[in-house]
């Protein structure tokens, strides 16, 4: 009875209609793009009991995952089949703003149309099954081996790692469909693949135990923009090779040309503006400035921030007006990147995106 009373109510949050938690209060919705146990999934979760905390007591804070069109479908859900009053929140990634930047035709949602409540910037790592042997990001390059990646979508944030692989010069067989981040690390536990990578928050909740139980090993993390524009090492892993540091070991020179400044795009767009909690643009002012009040104050709550360490890293958290300006930087890129970006995607993955004019 219990599990039919949950899937009933599950049914009503994804056809759009809801109601009262308990008595008087009513639910807010935070839509997650993918399944339980991504990256996305990890930051909703971990920011969610925060917001409960200082909101008022008539709303019950409801993590809800919506999957499916590799993270499109969530944000389409948020923007079309959504009222626009102030009680659905939606979050997104790079995964999500990737495509909207290229213009994929499957997304209908326009963060144009949403405003900011919270967000951060969030890293990501590649690794490997210990099984292959690989211990370092050079021993990766010089391999032999058949390396397999598993991953979501080639427009989503699985553009970073198929992007490092080009500019590293490896030859990988990709393997894309899974339904979700989650969905590809036991891919690789189960041996389909043996190659991954995951954002800071899955990494340090799901890979970080197969790393100290010696079945999986780090090899680079995908770094992060400092204020200059240039790809430095992620501070939350300091022990691994970034980007940067990984073409030069690998390649044996800087890196340098279009590629390259794509990668940075794809960096930027992905991950410096990667994780955000949005509300409709429309939504009433009272509700949008309680919201961002909420949000001001769990991501200066002191447990939050101890919390937030642990689970995702220990990233800045911004607000607000500042989560429009993160992600309006990630817009600004070039018109060469773009058109470089289009055709590694139509050429290596059978994409096809209309032909960027800015």
């Amino acid at each position: 009875m219990r599990c039919a009373l949950r899937i009933f109510v599950m049914l009503l949050s994804v056809w759009g209609i809801s109601g009262c938690a308990d008595g008087n209060r009513q639910v807010l919705e935070i839509i997650v793009p993918v399944g339980e146990g991504g990256g996305s999934d990890q930051w909703a979760r971990a920011l969610a009991p925060y917001l409960q905390r200082y909101l008022d007591d008539s709303l019950t804070v409801q993590v809800v995952n919506i999957t499916g069109a590799a993270g499109v479908q969530g944000g389409n859900v948020f923007a079309l089949r959504r009222k626009p009053d102030g009680r659905t929140l939606f979050v997104s990634s790079g995964s999500q703003v990737l495509p909207w930047l290229l213009g994929e035709p499957a997304v209908r949602y326009d963060f144009e149309n949403m405003r900011g409540i919270a967000g951060s910037p969030v890293g990501g790592v590649v690794y490997a099954s210990a099984d292959l042997g690989i211990r370092s990001v050079e021993e990766l390059c010089a391999s032999d081996h058949t390396l397999i990646y598993g991953g979501i979508s080639p427009t989503g944030l699985d553009m970073a790692p198929l992007l490092s692989f080009e500019l590293l010069g490896i030859e990988v067989i990709d393997i894309l469909g899974y339904a979700g981040k989650g969905a590809a690390r036991v891919a690789l536990e189960q041996g389909e693949t043996n190659l991954d990578y995951q954002t800071s928050p899955a990494y340090l909740a799901n890979v970080l135990p197969l790393v100290e139980e010696g079945r999986a090993v780090p090899l680079f993390s995908f770094g992060l923009i400092d204020d200059a524009g240039r790809v430095v090492d992620d501070p939350v892993f300091p022990d691994l090779p970034g980007m940067g540091k990984a073409y030069r070991a690998c390649r044996g020179h800087e890196p340098s040309g279009v590629a390259w400044e794509a990668y940075r795009a794809v960096l930027m767009a992905g991950f410096a503006a990667q994780k955000g909690l949005w509300v409709h643009a429309n939504a009433p002012e009272d509700r949008v400035q309680e919201l961002i009040t909420a949000a001001e104050k769990a991501t200066s709550d002191p447990e939050f921030l101890e919390r937030a360490s642990r689970l995702i890293g220990g990233y800045e958290f911004y607000v607000g007006e500042d989560v429009d300006a993160a992600l309006a930087e990630t817009a600004r890129i070039s018109l060469e990147a773009r058109r470089w970006l289009v055709e590694f995607l139509e050429h290596g993955f059978d994409v096809e995106l209309p032909e960027p004019t800015r």
